[in-house]
């Protein structure tokens, strides 16, 4: 009895989550794995063949897609450069706002405003920026002399890609500011302290003490960042569409004009399982971080 009793008690948490773990299995995993699947036949909408089975055919004909390889290295480019600059800045502001300074909680609340704003608003604000004839940032670099004529900023390639990881360094970094901060607050003050006493300068307590301590709070951010990055979508495809040619083609973008566009939906999958691999990659060691 003693043993039947506890198989219950201990079954009991499983009953409560059963429900959301079916919603979950059912949005997200049954798709997911539709998707892996749909990757090793031929299906396309525009050509009405029945299914096949093609095996790795699909996987092979991405390894030749020039277009593939120049998506993946604007995807690279992307997450690399808007990591390093998010990280780099959330640390610089996260700093700033950690310090005893009038107004802090106002400029606290201000940070958040590029986030929550949504990402199809700040794209539809930005491109209004950017607007050759009558874009913010042409009017104020020619009355400032620093350029001499009105330019393209999305529809020239040298400027566009550029441009656009502005805009998402911009919406992404007050997040990484609200979690570093977090972790600056978490460090005992008697630390800097014991430090000042010993005649540490701020910058050897910045190296010494400030870094050390949020570190591993800041490499989850860093892991997660890259994931959210490497996927992000809305605001490549709302200023840019990709274009122009393929100077913004990543691979969000792609898949979503293989799919969408083109209708190949066995390549579309091809592509976006190999999306989920090197995600995986990442999300591998975001796991073996928290454990």
């Amino acid at each position: 009895m003693k043993v039947t009793h506890r198989i219950k008690k201990l079954s009991i948490p499983y009953f409560f989550i059963a429900p959301c773990a079916l919603l979950i299995g059912s949005i997200l995993l049954y798709p997911l794995a539709r998707g892996i699947v749909s990757s090793f036949y031929n299906v396309n909408l525009l050509i009405p063949v029945p299914p096949k089975f093609v095996g790795l055919e699909n996987f092979i004909r991405l390894f030749r897609d020039s277009s593939f390889w120049t998506a993946l290295t604007n995807s690279i480019i992307w997450t690399v450069v808007i990591l390093i600059v998010q990280m780099a800045g959330g640390l610089g502001v996260a700093l700033l706002l950690n310090q005893k300074i009038k107004g802090r909680r106002f400029f606290r609340s201000l940070i958040l405003i590029p986030w929550v704003i949504p990402a199809a608003i700040g794209a539809i604000t930005w491109r209004w920026i950017y607007a050759e004839q009558y874009g913010l940032l042409n009017f104020i670099l020619y009355r400032l002399h620093i350029i001499d004529h009105y330019k393209a900023w999305l529809a020239e390639p040298s400027f566009v890609l550029p441009a656009v990881i502005v805009v998402a360094i911009w919406k992404g970094i007050p997040f990484v500011t609200i979690v570093l901060l977090a972790g600056l607050q978490s460090i005992p003050q008697t630390l800097y302290e014991a430090a000042r006493i010993d005649g540490a300068g701020a910058f050897q307590m910045l190296l010494r003490i400030t870094l050390p301590l949020v570190r591993n709070i800041a490499l989850i951010v860093a892991l997660l960042t890259s994931i959210w990055t490497f996927n992000h979508f809305e605001t490549v495809q709302i200023m840019t569409r990709g274009g122009p040619g393929t100077a913004t083609l990543l691979m969000p973008i792609y898949a979503y004009k293989l799919f969408l566009e083109s209708f190949q939906i066995s390549y579309a999958s091809t592509l976006a399982t190999a999306m989920l691999g090197l995600m995986m990659v990442l999300a591998y060691f975001y796991v073996r971080r928290l454990m």
